[in-house]
């Protein structure tokens, strides 16, 4: 009987084979993608979920409440530390069972050496002017041109006429046409405030040269004999900047071990763990000077700190020289010898040409700055005015300052006022000027209370881009150790006034972005900028921590840690043990990666306007976290890829039963028993369930060599006992019904009649009407294209999820990259298999209800509003299945992840939108087959 039956209506076989076969071949095929990519994942994590370090230890009660309640990192985290732990503390971590390396470092503060850099301003001369005056005005541009801080102005006077002046003085006499000379930029003291008492510079620093090949004022130096060549060209001027470099102290074997320090040295030789140096000399002997015998001051004692210099700066920042042609008359001015007093007075309001500009950047300052260190040390220098190699002072800088973020900001950096107290006001303070959120304190060195500088000695330079820590794995641990920090825009306002590009730290280091360390030297230096005697205001409430001058302690843990159970209990342990030793804050930074953390950044003084930045903080346990969600994505998407493919089976199978309605009435009248009109749908089923097992096992070796998809034999054999299981369980219900078919089944309508009458209007009422008649098999099509619907939305919706989970971080980017692909191949096919079952509820009612078709054709209905009453069906049952699926999906995600991801609405309605579309696609085929329909016969029949 069953074969009769299957080879009787071969269509419907068909039909039902198809379907298994989809529903087996695709489960094969792409849970062979999904482990395939599940192997990759695992790779990509082990490679990426160990960073630098595995533990970050830090001061008790140095993690923020937002670092604690969000398993966070700060980015900042290190720059505003100034110690809180003892070399003891970090010997002891070193000494513990399984760990490697602790490596720690110490934070000393900032140095601010004032820059003299000589600038080439002749483009802004006139070419065979007689005398001519130049302004220069000078620019600090930063953070992406939105700051803008503007320096003293300088005039330049160039005359064609010979300048001399006498040896070692800084004053010339211009030589007229008549022999004659007159004293030209004459200076002039500088003026006190009334109301503070503080020193006022002049306005108008007006500076000389000549382009006369007699004069003697550009002569090489005389002060200094060692000194070569010229002091400038004519065209020359020279610009103050007060360009900040960032001391720490490292201990030289950890960072050598851990960060590869002695592996990117550029130039000279690496540090060593010896004790500075004390030396002592004349000033004769290291200035090149002359002194009076028996004179105190001639004697010079310091102490040398081996230190490494980075060879680039961190610091993003451009000094622009605006420079504007000025009148003849003021050139004429400072050629009748008129001092800067009345000059002062007059110059800056004059009306000039513009002539230009000039712009120097931070990295050709910092050539200059290390030009000079090393001049220095070589025993070169012009003047004993400026010494950067000397250190005469430095700042320390304190923590940030958050509060609760406003305006979606997870926080807002609290802002400090100026302190003009740090800055000296005869010279260019630069990015100091700038509002911060940063407190800085100044360390000075107490005049003539020893005799003894403090001087580096530079033993080499290091390029931070070759250091280990500094890699752009997505397991980096974003620490400013070394590498530059950066933001961007957390908003479409602070984008757009970025310019779409992310901001990075100026010469304020009060900012929020701080400059990485461009100066390393040994632990043992601290105690020389720890001393009293030689800064003053050292002591921890002011940023330095005599007894406890280590910042923070990294600690690589012994063996080969991954992301398993067993190494995160490792890490645990460890993380236990340094607590418990050391009583420290410890936080386990394996597994982590870098996410964005929006921080509210208050606007500047000088043109900034306030920002919503994303700072890249650490997220702690990326790792294993990205497992598990893997893990939770691809066991709901299967769920639901199975629940649509039985759904589909169970409707074609309920269909084929409905077919035979008649024939199961007239069995049951002559006498089978119930137990076998269950069995005949069952075996029936089963026999389709088989072929397409096989057809499904024979098919998946090919497909998925065509995807290049590894399918085991194992794998693709699995297609047969899985189309069994999804065909028995798609019959069971189809096979009790015919168990319960009665007599009276033969002569009963296909259909049910309504149960009140109900007036008609059109198209799209008798199409709802229809559906009322038929409200199982309705849902049935909408509960299956719902099905399909959710997975789509669901997967979209876990990998915004998955994204969250991490909240951005890099490594759930590239994993979520990596499992995009084959998830959603499902569940298309899943929304597809939907949409068929649509379909196939559409060709089965057109089957039953063909003479009413035919009566519709007959009283003439045209073909196209037959066709649309059968659309009109198919899209209100999709329509309903397609919001029904997106709305129970954004629903889930909701609870699952406590808010919806941006655009995930608009999201979830496009593919409502685009599976209504497919659906009516679908149902065009049975619209269709009406065309066919033999609208004579069927009446005759009725």
């Amino acid at each position: 009987m069953v074969l009769a039956q299957l080879r009787f209506r071969g269509g419907r076989a068909v039909a039902l084979v198809c379907a298994l076969l989809v529903a087996v071949t695709s489960f094969s095929v792409l849970t062979g993608t999904a482990d395939t990519q599940r192997v990759d994942l695992t790779g990509t994590v082990k490679a990426n979920s160990r960073g630098a370090y595995d533990l970050l230890v830090r001061p008790a009660g140095a993690r923020s409440r937002l670092e604690t309640s969000g398993g966070l990192v700060a980015s900042t985290a290190l720059s505003g530390l100034t110690g809180g732990i003892t070399q003891a503390q970090w010997k002891k971590i070193q000494s513990l069972p399984g760990v490697d390396v602790a490596a720690p470092v110490a934070v000393v503060g900032y140095s601010l050496p004032m820059l003299q850099l000589p600038v080439d301003v002749s483009k802004g001369l006139q070419p065979g002017a007689a005398q001519q005056l130049l302004r220069l005005t000078p620019v600090h541009v930063s953070e992406n041109g939105l700051t803008r801080i503007p320096a003293n102005e300088q005039y330049l006077y160039v005359s064609d006429r010979p300048l001399h002046a006498e040896k070692g003085a800084q004053l010339s006499d211009e030589v007229g046409a008549d022999g004659t000379s007159r004293e030209v930029c004459t200076p002039v003291t500088q003026s006190q405030d009334p109301q503070t008492g503080a020193l006022v510079p002049p306005m108008a620093y007006v500076s000389c040269a000549s382009t006369n090949p007699d004069n003697t004022f550009n002569a090489p130096d005389t002060v200094n004999p060692k000194a070569t060549g010229p002091f400038q060209a004519a065209g020359t001027q020279t610009f103050g900047w007060s360009f900040p470099y960032l001391i720490e102290a490292v201990d030289p074997a950890s960072e050598a071990r851990l960060a590869g320090l002695d592996k990117a040295v550029t130039d000279g030789s690496y540090l060593t763990g010896k004790h500075p140096q004390a030396k002592s000399g004349t000033m004769d002997e290291e200035f090149g000077t002359t002194s009076q015998p028996g004179d105190p001051s001639s004697t010079l004692g310091w102490e040398d700190i081996p230190v490494l210099m980075a060879d680039k700066s961190p610091m993003s920042e451009q000094l622009r020289i605006e420079m504007t042609r000025l009148p003849a008359a003021s050139a004429e001015q400072v050629a009748q010898g008129t001092d800067l007093g009345t000059l002062d007075k007059t110059l800056p309001g004059q009306h000039g040409t513009p002539a230009g500009s000039v712009t120097i950047d931070a990295q050709r300052a910092y050539a200059t700055l290390l030009d000079s260190i090393k001049s220095t040390l070589r025993g070169d220098r012009h003047s004993m005015t400026f010494s950067p190699a000397v250190f005469d002072s430095f700042l320390s800088s304190l923590p940030v300052g958050y509060r609760a973020g406003g305006d979606g900001a997870a926080l807002d950096a609290e802002p400090v006022p100026v302190n003009r107290g740090l800055t000296d006001p005869t010279s260019d303070p630069g990015d100091l000027l700038d509002s911060g959120v940063r407190t800085l304190v100044n360390h000075p060195a107490p005049r003539f209370k020893t005799d003894t500088d403090v001087r580096m000695n530079l033993v080499g330079e290091f390029d931070p881009d070759k250091l280990s820590e500094t890699g752009t794995g997505l397991g980096a641990v974003p620490m400013e150790t070394y590498f530059s920090p950066q933001a961007t825009g957390a908003n479409p306002a602070s984008v757009k006034a970025l310019g779409g590009r992310p901001l990075l730290p100026n010469g304020n280091i009060g900012n929020l972005l701080s400059v990485p360390p461009s100066m390393i030297t040994t632990l043992d230096a601290l105690p020389y900028f720890s001393d009293p005697d030689r800064f003053s205001g050292t002591t921890p409430a002011q940023g330095v921590n005599r007894a406890a001058p280590i910042s923070v302690v990294r600690v690589r843990l012994d063996g080969k840690l991954g992301y398993d159970a067993l190494s995160r209990e490792k890490a645990r342990l460890a993380a236990q043990r340094v607590h418990d030793a050391t009583g420290l804050d410890v936080d386990i930074t394996m597994g982590s990666s870098p996410q964005p953390v929006a921080v509210g950044d208050p606007a500047g003084k000088y043109g900034r306007p306030a920002l919503q930045l994303d700072e890249m903080w650490s997220r702690k346990g990326v790792a294993a976290v990205v497992v598990a969600a893997v893990d939770r994505k691809s066991l709901i998407l299967f769920v639901l890829v199975l629940a649509v493919c039985a759904l589909f089976v169970a409707g074609a199978t309920g269909a084929a039963v409905r077919s035979r309605r008649t024939e199961l009435a007239v069995l049951a009248c002559v006498g089978w028993p119930a137990r076998k009109l269950f069995a005949l749908i069952v075996v029936e089923v089963l026999a389709l369930g088989a072929a397409a097992g096989v057809a499904g096992a024979a098919l998946a070796l090919p497909l998925g060599a065509l995807m290049n998809v590894h399918v085991g034999l194992g794998r693709a054999a699995s297609a047969i006992p899985a189309a069994l299981a999804l065909a028995t369980l798609a019959a069971l219900r189809p096979a009790w019904q015919a168990a319960r078919s009665h007599p009276g089944t033969a002569v009963a309508a296909a259909v049910s009649a309504p149960r009140r009458p109900a007036r008609i209007t059109g198209i799209t009422g008798l199409g709802l009407a229809n559906l009322r008649r038929v409200p199982g098999r309705a849902l049935l099509g909408v509960a299956a294209l719902a099905l399909g619907v959710t997975a789509l939305v669901a997967l979209a919706g876990i990998s915004a999820a998955f994204h969250g989970a991490v909240t951005g971080t890099l490594l759930g980017d590239a994993v979520s990259l990596q499992v995009r692909g084959s998830d959603y191949a499902a569940a298309v096919i899943a929304a597809l298999l939907g949409a068929a079952t649509i379909a196939d509820v559409l060709y089965l009612g057109i089957r039953e209800r063909a003479d009413e078709y035919a009566l519709l054709h007959a009283t003439g209905w045209p073909d196209r509003a037959i066709g649309r009453l059968v659309l009109t069906e198919a899209a209100a049952m999709a329509t309903v299945g397609a919001l029904a699926g997106a709305g129970v999906a954004l629903l889930g995600i909701r609870v699952f992840t406590g808010g919806l991801a941006g655009g995930l609405v608009l999201l979830a309605l496009g593919v409502a939108a685009a599976a209504l579309a497919v659906t009516l696609i679908s149902a065009a085929l049975p619209a269709l087959a009406l065309r066919r329909a033999p609208t004579a016969r069927l009446l005759a029949g009725e």
